[in-house]
């Protein structure tokens, strides 16, 4: 499948998306989120994908909604128009069911900036920069960020970022936890290889079970996180990769899930 708006890659079980619009940053129009549709779809149902990285082409990662799809807004159309559709791309790339990391290589702005929450793990090059700027031309923060952000800074540095709409570097994002790593701008792409490397030689179908629940615990007190947790478990007891893990564990070897 060829795509007009980014780059889809498979190589050792893992697939890379690159947003592909290198002369504008990689502004996000509507045509770019269909086709990040399909891309996930693709990976999803790919057997022989373990792990999908997201990154962009050139010196940005994404720069935000392109301004001219703001300007047909203005002129008419509905100005979330670019960011709606039939099918939400912001829960499919929460719930995919693979382990997803965001290989964030330069600016992440607006929506570039809320994409990458839904990744697994999210790398960042020493260039990259992070801008939940949405106060600045009167909108509100989107693409579930108003849930993913404090969950995963906390309240009150969530509301700082996004009242205040700042730019931060990536030392700033490491510091409060929007990131994980940070690497020099040439070894972003090695590492984060490596990264989807190992996850996707380990056991993917309970690698999806454990992001869902650790979904469900979001939303769960602890009685009803423990409850789902014993669902999943009898479930992984009952498949090839908990038989393979059980077996290398006793002849004492590396478990090979592929």
């Amino acid at each position: 499948m060829s795509f007009e708006n980014i780059l889809y890659e498979k190589k050792d079980r893992v697939a890379t998306i690159t947003l592909n619009r290198p002369e504008v940053l990689n502004a996000f129009v509507s045509s770019m989120g269909d086709e990040m549709l399909q891309a996930f779809h693709q990976a999803e149902d790919d057997e022989d994908i373990g792990c999908v990285v997201l990154t962009g082409a050139g010196r940005g990662f994404c720069s935000g909604a392109d301004v001219r799809e703001f300007q047909a807004g203005l002129e008419g159309r509905r100005a979330d128009q670019a960011l709606s559709g039939s099918e939400s791309l912001c829960q499919l790339m929460f719930n995919l069911k693979k382990p997803t990391i965001a290989a964030i290589n330069g600016p992440a702005v607006g929506v570039g900036f809320t994409m990458t929450l839904t990744c697994d793990i999210r790398i960042a090059s020493d260039r990259a920069r992070f801008g939940p700027i949405f106060v600045r031309v009167g909108l509100v923060p989107e693409f579930g960020s108003t849930f993913l952000l404090p969950r995963l800074i906390g309240l009150a540095k969530a509301k700082e970022l996004a009242l205040l709409g700042r730019i931060i570097d990536a030392q700033k994002a490491l510091d409060v936890g929007l990131v994980s790593k940070i690497v020099p701008h040439e070894e972003l792409m090695t590492e984060a290889m490596s990264l989807a490397t190992t996850l996707a030689q380990g056991p993917t179908y309970t690698l999806g079970l454990a992001k869902e629940a650790l979904h469900q615990g979001l939303v769960s007190d602890l009685a009803g996180a423990e409850a789902s947790e014993l669902g999943f478990l009898a479930t992984c007891v009952r498949s090839p990769e908990f038989a393979e893990g059980v077996r290398a564990f006793l002849e004492k070897r590396e478990p090979r899930f592929h």
